[in-house]
């Protein structure tokens, strides 16, 4: 299966490397530079994962966050910034983030992709199948 991420970011040459690296390890990627397309988008697709950066032009990250979990209040949410104000990075917390990458030149971009597909598949293979077998044959016939 593959994954649907939304990445939320209006620097371009650091959404084009991140866009990059994750399409190389199958993730798909839609990529728009700010808060109102994101939600647009939302509002239109099925996302597994969305990486949201804080400073963007028309509204700021956390601004987008309060409206798209009014769309979708289960998406999970990865904040991708520099920007570390205590306020906000509490508003985050309230607004139940799912985790915050740390961008910019000292990033490690690899780093960074294990990190996001961790948050995509935090299962290995053998923990999956462990989860599957431990199901009841018939428990799906129920549904």
């Amino acid at each position: 299966m593959t994954n649907t991420i939304l990445l939320v970011e209006d620097e371009v040459k650091t959404a084009e490397v991140l866009k990059q690296a994750l399409e190389s390890e199958g993730i798909n990627v839609e990529w728009v530079t700010d808060g109102q397309s994101a939600l647009d988008l939302v509002k239109l697709g099925n996302f597994d994962l969305i990486i949201l950066d804080l400073k963007l032009p028309g509204m700021t990250g956390d601004q987008a966050l309060e409206k798209i979990r009014k769309i979708d209040p289960y998406i999970d949410v990865v904040v991708y910034t520099n920007y570390q104000d205590p306020p906000v990075m509490q508003k985050l917390m309230n607004l139940g983030v799912e985790g915050y990458i740390s961008k910019g030149a000292a990033a490690d971009l690899w780093d960074t992709v294990d990190r996001i597909k961790a948050m995509l598949d935090p299962f290995s293979e053998e923990e999956r199948d462990q989860l599957l077998q431990s199901v009841p044959a018939d428990a799906f016939k129920k549904l």
